[in-house]
């Protein structure tokens, strides 16, 4: 077969795998999109409280999720290789490091105050908060087991139950979040806190909906779930552990640093966050899509390693990162072209609409490395390579990215037009370090394939 075909046939493969992934991811978008035009409604005070709270799960979260995602290039690397029967033992073993996870977030989720009444928040907003988080937290263990079965599920090339059961919570989510907010069908109005106890409800109904369709599935039964061992396994949870804490502290280092230019925002003034929170919101929507593909990448490349073909993991994730570059580059062009008619449907203010303008010039920029580097980035999570990319990630985010925000937006004078350009250049450079990273790995450990055989 010459190397157009083998690249066409992994574009389907990456395709079929990843298109509905993006649909899951925009489903979740949903969600938090109806959270905040209720909360909204609610006043302002509801609405910060709703902000802060989500602002502070999220950052939890994916600390976290980064860890059970390892289950996800294991399982992959497994199926790729024919053990069958590893699937289902590792896979509850995920779910026990999902337990294990659940814990100190949950810890934490309900330990915020403090650090809220540190920084300033109003008193009023840090009880709200503070009361979104503890409702959520208790659909913490729900989330994270999940996502286990998710990350599984996703290994062996399944993206379509997630989808179909993500289309199935958005109308079920919202409708909790409505009424406990709001107080209907005989429930107190609870505000703030009504939606993260919507939220931690629908969790557990994720949960219930995948475990039950990947018990009755014929399409798992060759993985022996049933049969795998329930105990914990120490040294299976470790291998685990090692892998998935370094993806966790990445995801967290990345929103920590978007959480910290929020900031960085809110001391330029209001004109700068409103305008921010226009640019990051309509360029995290255009992500979903080269994020859907990347996850993509992690099966199809982790599947290939798992039957040792080298050659096929490398040309797999140059196709996938090429098809993420083009498509970044191509919602970039949109986003040049169209900046004040996108602003403009975002916002009616004046200066606002200017100011956002002038962003997403910046902005069309940081989606195209936004892209290449988050298709690398889960290309060497399918290799299993994570604890190098950590670093990178850290060098990217907080040495380039906020040192050059702070440089060039406070004290260099130049805004918000200096912190986008932040954190533009760290995207870009992730792109640019992590190809590297993964030209020199796939090279490496093709050498080594050639040695040994």
């Amino acid at each position: 077969m010459s190397r157009a075909s083998l690249c066409r046939q992994d574009l389907r493969a990456i395709a079929a795998i990843g298109a509905p992934l993006i649909l899951t991811n925009l489903c979740s978008i949903g969600v938090a999109v109806a959270d905040t035009l209720m909360a909204a409604t609610l006043g302002a005070t509801q609405l910060a409280a709703v902000a802060i709270g989500s602002g502070v799960w999220i950052a939890l979260y994916l600390l976290g999720l980064g860890t059970v995602m390892a289950l996800g290039p294991t399982v992959a690397q497994h199926y790729g290789g024919g053990r069958h029967e590893a699937i289902g033992r590792d896979t509850v073993q995920g779910i026990w490091l999902a337990l294990l996870v659940s814990a100190p977030i949950v810890i934490a989720m309900r330990g915020v105050s403090p650090v809220l009444e540190r920084i300033g928040v109003d008193a009023v907003v840090i009880v709200l908060a503070q009361g979104y988080l503890d409702a959520l937290s208790f659909g913490v263990v729900g989330a994270y087991c999940y996502h286990a079965l998710k990350q599984m599920s996703e290994g062996v090339g399944r993206t379509v139950p997630m989808m179909v059961i993500m289309a199935a919570i958005l109308p079920i989510n919202v409708a909790l979040n409505y009424t406990f907010m709001f107080g209907h069908f005989g429930a107190v109005p609870l505000g703030a806190v009504g939606c993260g106890l919507g939220n931690g409800i629908a969790f557990w109904v994720m949960f219930v909906l995948l475990a039950l369709y990947t018990r009755g599935s014929r399409h798992y039964r060759a993985f022996g779930l049933r049969e795998a061992p329930a105990v914990p396994d120490w040294p299976t949870l470790a291998r685990l552990l090692l892998l998935g804490v370094p993806i966790g502290v990445s995801l967290f280092l990345q929103s920590g640093l978007f959480t910290t230019v929020a900031l960085l925002m809110g001391a330029i003034g209001t004109v700068a966050v409103a305008a921010h929170q226009v640019v990051l919101n309509y360029s995290g929507l255009v992500f979903m899509v080269p994020l859907g593909f990347g996850m993509a990448l992690t099966v199809c490349v982790g599947q290939a390693a798992g039957r040792g073909d080298w050659a096929a993991a490398r040309r797999i994730g140059y196709t996938g990162v090429a098809l993420c570059g083009v498509l970044a580059l191509g919602f970039a062009s949109v986003t040049w072209l169209w900046a004040a008619e996108i602003a403009r449907t975002y916002a009616d203010d004046a200066a606002v609409v200017l100011l956002a303008t002038t962003l997403f010039r910046i902005a069309a920029f940081l989606q195209i490395g936004d892209g290449v580097q988050v298709a690398v980035a889960f290309a060497l999570r399918g290799l299993k390579d994570t604890r190098v990319p950590l670093l990178i990630n850290a060098l990217n985010y907080w040495g380039i990215g906020f040192g050059l925000a702070w440089l060039l937006g406070m004290l260099g004078g130049l805004g918000a037009h200096g912190i986008w350009i932040g954190l533009a250049t760290a995207l870009c450079t992730a792109g640019v370090f992590l190809l590297a990273r993964f030209r020199w790995l796939t090279r490496r450990l093709a050498a080594a394939a050639r040695v040994t055989g």
